[in-house]
């Protein structure tokens, strides 16, 4: 499952009609926008876990788990609440408001969606796909959590976050040397995310070579249709 489907797979399994609801959009049009949205997120999420602290603050994020908390609500897409966490997800993935206006407008080129009702939705995109990204990497990190031994007063209270915490120090843990177990740790996320499983040299040439010419046939395409 790619994280541009997490929409049909978030608790309750009515994410994708709540939230074309909210925004007066069809569900066709919701689920294209999210293939958009959630591919870019994707792919920002893959190159932050190439690094120690990139991967250390996801596993962070994945075990506190607000996400899934926003999403429990039918009306929660409108609220307050989901528009901060949301813009939170988005500045800290994109890191700046010109990359979200950016891919609010291609969002909304491939979904039929005008830019203002794709602009307002955008935080609730990025909520969904993290929400999908932290229920199926929680399950892949079981196993590692599992033999992680007590930090005793060291500890922050959360698996996650001190799990987190060790990543960042660059240590072992349990069985796991420093090494395997950010080889580990990395796999289990990914599979969360359906991301490929590239290295650092992988990713920067498929950024080099493949991503700039799958943006220019994406618009072709998208033209090609509205024509039909």
């Amino acid at each position: 499952m790619q994280m541009h489907d997490a929409l049909r797979h978030t608790p309750g399994g009515a994410a994708l009609s709540a939230l074309a609801a909210a925004f007066g959009a069809t569900p066709e049009q919701v689920a294209a926008a999210m293939h958009v949205v959630g591919s870019e997120l994707a792919w920002h999420l893959e190159k932050n876990t190439l690094s120690r602290c990139g991967l250390a603050d996801l596993v962070e994020a994945i075990g506190r788990g607000e996400h899934a908390k926003l999403l429990a609500g039918g009306d929660a897409f409108r609220g307050e609440a989901m528009r901060a966490e949301g813009n939170a997800i988005l500045q800290h993935i994109l890191g700046t408001k010109d990359r979200s206006r950016a891919l609010a407008a291609r969002a909304a080129r491939r979904s039929g969606l005008n830019e203002e009702t794709l602009r307002a939705m955008l935080p609730s995109l990025a909520v969904v796909t993290m929400a999908g990204l932290a229920s199926r990497a929680k399950n892949s990190l079981r196993k590692v959590l599992s033999v992680m031994p007590s930090l005793g007063s060291w500890s922050r209270g959360s698996p996650h976050a001190d799990l987190a915490d060790i990543l960042r120090r660059g240590c072992g843990a349990g069985p796991y040397a420093k090494g395997r177990l950010r080889r580990v740790v990395r796999t289990a996320v990914v599979g969360g995310g359906s991301f490929r499983p590239r290295g650092a040299l992988r990713w920067y040439l498929h950024f080099m070579l493949a991503r700039p010419v799958r943006a220019p046939i994406g618009r072709l395409l998208t033209r090609f249709g509205g024509r039909r």
